[in-house]
């Protein structure tokens, strides 16, 4: 149990990120994406109320349009049946009506071109006058019998009316819920009195009833008188209003004394209504009615469209708010961020400056200071962080940093010390080897000069070639110390004796072939530092050669300066020794970093600086690595001052 929170202290380490950026954001992240989750859910939930308001307002339209078509289908049937009936005088509105019907299924059918509810539905409803065309050949021939051709346009009806009010939409809204319920029952009451219409105008042209027609009419009446009962219940009293005008109209009252008269004398061989009397006032009470409907239906579309807008505005607030909560959350992050990661940032300026600025000017102090400078003198100069005044734990931090700053600064300056003073020794060292190796060559040049036997003086000639590399020896550890050959020449000298120079100071200068001097004079302050560079380069060479093989030189103008080129032909170096090479060559490295073994490197990139020659090494054309070194223009002297000079 104990171990437990350890555990989970590691795991909450190891899956949180590594930087405060990343940290703050995430530790904010609960509280935000529960706020964030509030708005979103409340997005989605208006979204979806916008969506079904937008789906409603589109039912609403599907139902005009399809009441449209129903509508002049009814009017069609009433015809149709009394035109079966044996009234010829109703052929020409007859067609005139077909023309109608026509014209208002195009439309329907360009509404249903879309998408919206209840359009599979309203579809399918208009397969079923498919066989329109064929039933109105056959009302034209007689071959169909009046009963058989309103059961055709009644079931067309009712499957075109119950598809336009089955759009699948659950509504919520109750006054939608009402309209819709009212727009129903009034296409209920309407196609009871426009099938009432029709089937009595075919009674009447046909003059009697028969026990069929009979009942079939009184089942009209009630469906009617039911149907249109039901619609207060869920009109609005405006509704109601006008569906009592429509009720109580001249055409409405015509309408049922007709139906009394008829239902008087329903056994009467010859009724006392004729086709003519009833068709037009039973047509004005169907229209009556299809006029409610449509103010119902605009009632609900105006309803739907209301929702849809209210439904929209509000979808804006919960976005406006879910973006204002989530801008808000992102602010207080980036805030609680800037506030931590701001002094952190001044710390790490300030670490940046005491790397890049402080240590290294201390550094320099040491080594431009007298050797009996006081180190503590030397290390002033790092006033410490302006952030330890806060009173906070940046202000700990900080103080941690300038406690680190004044040790790294104080190890700095003791390291520039120390590395002062081995230089300064180094320095002491080097001088007197050349002291004594100075004295050692003239002591040797006193013996050749009265020596005559040739052995002794080979032997003393070879004495003299070991005490000239002792010397370049001691002159290289004064280069490391940055002092330059104590030997001048008041003239200039000729470069085909600095290269002979040169070789008289490695060992093996046998191997080594002159291929090539173009003549050019070396202003004598530079011939003592060119000399020791090229015996540097030209002794590495025959190290990295075989004793087989040759080292070539090739000195020769190179437009205003003097290229010189040691070959070998050794097994060459790879790309990252090369270039690690040349960084020492061109004096980037201290040879304090360096091994041993590749001192010459470091003194041939202190003589480069010296000098302002540029030397580095490159692949040779077959094999090995070529040296080259460029001369400034500023050294040397040319064929005209060469013969001056002689």
């Amino acid at each position: 149990m104990p171990n437990k929170p350890t555990r989970l202290s590691a795991f909450m380490a190891r899956a949180l990120p590594r930087t405060i950026r990343g940290r703050l954001p995430l530790l904010l992240a609960l509280p935000t994406c529960a706020l964030v989750v509030v708005a979103t859910v409340g997005t989605i939930t208006q979204s979806s109320r916008y969506g079904e308001a937008g789906r409603t307002r589109d039912q609403v339209v599907l139902v005009l349009g399809a009441q449209e078509l129903v509508h002049q289908l009814q009017r069609e049937r009433g015809l149709t049946a009394g035109l079966l009936g044996g009234d010829q005088s109703l052929r020409s509105r007859v067609d005139t009506q077909r023309k109608a019907s026509d014209q208002a299924r195009t439309a329907l059918d360009r509404q249903l071109a879309g998408n919206s509810p209840g359009v599979g539905a309203a579809r399918d409803a208009l397969a079923q006058l498919d066989s329109l065309a064929t039933v109105r050949g056959e009302a034209d021939s007689g071959s169909v019998s009046r009963a058989e051709a309103l059961a055709f346009y009644t079931h067309a009806i009712t499957a075109l009316t119950d598809a336009a009010f089955h759009s699948g939409t659950e509504l919520v809204d109750r006054q939608l819920m009402d309209n819709l319920a009212t727009l129903r029952k009034l296409g209920d009451g309407a196609e009871a009195a426009a099938l009432e219409r029709g089937t009595l105008n075919g009674i009447l042209a046909a003059g009697s009833f028969n026990d069929r027609d009979y009942r079939t009419f009184i089942t009209l009446l009630g469906t009617k008188g039911n149907a249109l009962a039901e619609v207060p219940r869920t009109a609005t009293a405006a509704q109601t209003h006008a569906l009592n005008a429509a009720l109580r109209s001249q055409s409405a009252v015509a309408v049922a004394r007709m139906e009394q008269q008829v239902l008087t004398a329903h056994d009467a061989k010859k009724l006392p209504v004729t086709p003519a009397d009833w068709w037009q006032p039973a047509t004005a009470l169907v229209d009556g009615l299809h006029q409610v409907q449509i103010r119902v239906a605009d009632d609900s579309s105006a309803r739907a469209e209301q929702l849809r807008s209210d439904a929209l505005r509000q979808l804006l607030l919960e976005a406006v708010l879910a973006l204002l909560a989530i801008a808000g959350a992102a602010g207080l992050a980036l805030a609680a961020t800037r506030s931590i990661l701001r002094p952190l940032h001044a710390l790490t300026e300030e670490a940046h400056r005491l790397a890049d600025l402080t240590l290294p000017e201390a550094v320099a102090r040491v080594r431009e200071a007298q050797s009996q400078a006081d180190p503590a003198e030397l290390a002033e100069g790092f006033a410490g962080s302006a952030l330890a005044a806060r009173g906070d734990e940046i202000a700990n931090v900080a103080s941690a940093l300038d406690r680190v700053a004044d040790t790294a600064l104080q190890l700095a300056v003791d390291q520039a010390v120390v590395q002062r003073n081995s230089t300064e020794s180094l320095a002491s060292l080097g001088r007197r080897n050349q002291e004594l190796v100075g004295r050692q060559l003239g002591f040797l040049s006193a013996l050749e000069r009265a020596e005559n036997d040739p052995g002794i003086l080979a032997n003393l000639f070879e004495l003299d070639h070991l005490a000239t590399r002792m010397r370049r020896n001691a002159e290289s550890l004064l280069v490391l110390a940055g002092e330059r050959s104590p030997r001048r020449w008041a003239d200039p000298v000729p470069m085909g004796d600095v290269l002979r120079s040169a070789l008289g100071e490695v060992d093996d200068y046998r191997r080594v072939l002159l291929r090539h001097t173009d003549r050019a004079l070396l202003d004598g302050g530079a011939v003592s530092e060119v000399s020791h560079l090229l015996a540097e380069l030209i002794e590495n060479a025959l190290a990295a050669s075989s004793p087989e093989t040759d080292v070539e030189l090739y000195a020769q103008g190179h437009g205003a300066d003097y290229l010189i080129a040691v070959v070998d032909h050794g097994g060459g170096l790879s790309e990252a020794e090369l270039a690690t090479a040349n960084r020492r060559l061109s004096g980037q490295e201290s040879f304090l970093v360096g091994r041993t073994q590749l001192l010459g490197h470091y003194v041939v990139g202190r003589l480069a600086v010296g000098l302002g020659a540029q030397v580095w090494l490159a692949p040779s054309p077959v094999a090995g690595v070529t040296a080259s070194v460029l001369l400034p223009g500023r050294l040397l002297s040319w064929q005209a001052d060469l013969a001056a000079a002689r």
